[in-house]
């Protein structure tokens, strides 16, 4: 029988708990999620973060931008008893070093590119996979000395240029896996992520509906993006033909 895609707890057990916070990721480590999705930023000294939205509006009404905060500004202020925008050594601390972290780096200025390759260069043992808004950020990291996964959050007419820039891992939006759109890759040998959700799925992005999760697994996805890991989990473990 053949083995189950990977579940990719998005921005952390996200359903249940407070996305990007120790909370999240705990939760993550708990459901037995494959790989914790963490979104990073770097603030005004050069620290790392992890946040997904560039200010934290949404969170605790503050709509500065990270980029011009300290680090020490940014530790000081908290969302659901926890950092609102938790460094990076806090998410060390908390996820054990065998446990998968894939990174959504939203800041790719060659600059913030380089903080964040010197601070992923301290924990050269940690399974940690990158995901790149386009293909010169890639060249850039693998030229910089990157040598683990990278994972493509870019746009589609961009593909072929990822995967000649060193990329590995394709990410597709749910909303756009036409019929042929994933096998089309699957069968050149590359595998492909699904971010559910989002667009014209009129969920919220990482939400999933069962049928479609099946429908994109049999087409050939090999991991998905989702806010709850258990319950995609107990799908694709139920469904005939799926059980690993």
């Amino acid at each position: 029988m053949s083995s189950l895609p990977a579940i990719i707890a998005h921005r952390g057990y996200s359903t249940l708990y407070r996305e990007n916070s120790p909370a999240a990721w705990i939760g993550a480590i708990e459901a037995k999620a494959d790989y914790i999705e963490v979104d990073v930023r770097v603030t005004r000294d050069g620290g790392i973060v992890c946040c997904h939205d560039k200010d934290l509006q949404r969170l605790v009404g503050r709509d500065d931008a990270i980029a011009d905060m300290a680090s020490a500004e940014l530790a000081a202020i908290e969302a659901d008893g926890f950092p609102a925008a938790p460094p990076l050594a806090l998410l060390f601390e908390t996820v054990p070093e065998g446990r998968p972290i894939l990174f959504d780096v939203k800041d790719e200025l060659p600059g913030s590119l380089d903080i964040l390759l010197a601070a992923l260069a301290k924990v050269p043992n940690r399974a940690l996979t990158l995901g790149l808004h386009s293909s010169g950020s890639v060249s850039h990291m693998r030229d910089g000395g990157w040598t683990r996964p990278i994972l493509g959050l870019i746009k589609g007419f961009d593909e072929e240029a990822f995967f000649a820039a060193g990329g590995d891992i394709l990410r597709i939006w749910e909303w756009d896996t036409a019929p042929g759109r994933i096998a089309g890759h699957v069968e050149r040998g590359r595998p492909v992520w699904i971010t559910a959700g989002e667009g014209a799925t009129g969920r919220r992005v990482g939400d999933f509906a069962d049928a479609e999760l099946l429908r994109m697994t049999r087409e050939g996805a090999s991991g998905f993006l989702v806010n709850d890991p258990v319950a995609a989990r107990n799908v694709l473990e139920e469904a005939p033909g799926t059980r690993s």
